[in-house]
């Protein structure tokens, strides 16, 4: 006899199963028990399937949307190179000297050279003459514009028509007073065409004043202007006497005296090599910026005399060739005594 099952759905996954059991369009009967029994299957089935992705942070985290709370182990290989703590000794053979300051010295006008001051291997420091161009016209320009702004300042100094116009407008006003005095005292005494004659005269002294004070207004505009042209003239006369920018040696001199010389001619070069730079490449993969800041030395290769430079790291560059994986690294050196020079090559060690 075939009992029919009288089950008790109670839980969410008792109503899946039960619509698996019915499910595909056909019914299957069972009695409760082997319905329990092929749910408890189910069940035991279903963990076996989850357990591992449950023990599994990545796992779980990718099949069941929440975050793993696991802390897995960094990989040596990879956070090592780049760990900011990371103090180890970093060699490269194959490093350069090179130049911070090069300077190439331009001619800022055109002009005629008078004198040149420098040769090549002097030892200048800024502000040091090295070229004169002729200034002759430029000093003229200068004494005249310098002339016409003391004119200028006198006359804005010049104060007399205004004094002058406020002592008239004293006396037409004490005049006009008096006027008005008499006619109280005695009516008719001062006619009133005479009296209107006399304020005429006051207003026109108040006039005075005003102008008086305008053109010392303009005056002393005239003035600064006067003033600025004589800068300017003297700022030009300036540009002929070319300096040096910086301290340095003299390398190179392409001009001489007597030579026609257009706006940005080259005219001398000058180089520092205190400090000096040391130029090389790094494993760009490994090492970053992590890395400026870092003391380093320099060993020069192929000298008689053992010599070592010191200094930082000031630059690693960005940009990692595609092939070679290689990132451009600059150090900045201490070279007081300028013993060495841009070109020679050696070993630079980051500490």
């Amino acid at each position: 006899m075939v009992v029919e099952p009288v089950i008790r759905l109670d839980t969410d996954l008792g109503d899946l199963f039960y619509f698996l059991a019915r499910s595909n369009c056909k019914l299957y009967w069972f009695t409760e028990m082997q319905f329990h029994t092929f749910l408890s299957a189910i069940v035991v089935f279903t963990g076996l399937c989850i357990a591992p992705v449950v023990s599994s942070p990545a796992i779980a985290q990718q099949t069941l949307g929440g975050p793993s709370n696991t802390v897995r182990p960094a990989d040596p290989s990879i956070a090592s190179p780049r760990n900011p703590a990371s103090s180890k000794p970093i060699a490269i053979n194959e490093a350069q000297l090179s130049l911070i300051q090069n300077t190439f010295i331009a001619a800022p006008m055109a002009g005629i050279v008078n004198t040149v001051s420098v040769v090549e291997g002097k030892r200048v420091v800024r502000g040091d003459a090295m070229v004169q161009l002729n200034s002759d016209q430029v000093q003229t320009e200068l004494e005249a514009a310098e002339a016409a702004f003391e004119a200028a300042r006198l006359q804005a100094d010049n104060d007399v028509d205004a004094r002058y116009a406020r002592r008239t407008l004293e006396v037409r006003e004490r005049e006009l007073q008096q006027s008005t005095d008499a006619n109280r005292g005695f009516a008719g005494a001062i006619s009133d065409t005479e009296i209107a004659k006399l304020q005429l005269v006051v207003d026109q002294s108040r006039l005075a004043i005003e102008q008086a004070e305008h053109d010392l207004r303009v005056a002393a505009a005239q003035a600064k202007e006067k003033a600025a042209a004589a800068r300017i003239a003297e700022a030009r006369l300036e540009l002929h006497n070319i300096a040096a920018p910086v301290t340095g040696t003299v390398v190179e001199v392409a001009v001489q005296p007597g030579e026609w010389i257009e706006p940005g001619k080259p005219l001398v070069r000058l180089i520092s090599l205190d400090p000096i730079r040391a130029e090389c490449f790094i494993d760009g993969r490994k090492y970053g910026k992590e890395l400026v800041g870092r003391e380093v030395e320099f060993l020069i290769n192929g000298v008689d005399k053992p010599q070592t430079l010191k200094g930082r790291v000031t630059f690693v560059s960005p940009e990692v060739h595609p092939v070679t994986g290689q990132a451009r690294l600059w150090a900045e050196l201490q070279n007081p005594d300028q013993s060495a020079a841009a070109g020679l090559r050696g070993r630079l060690t980051i500490k």
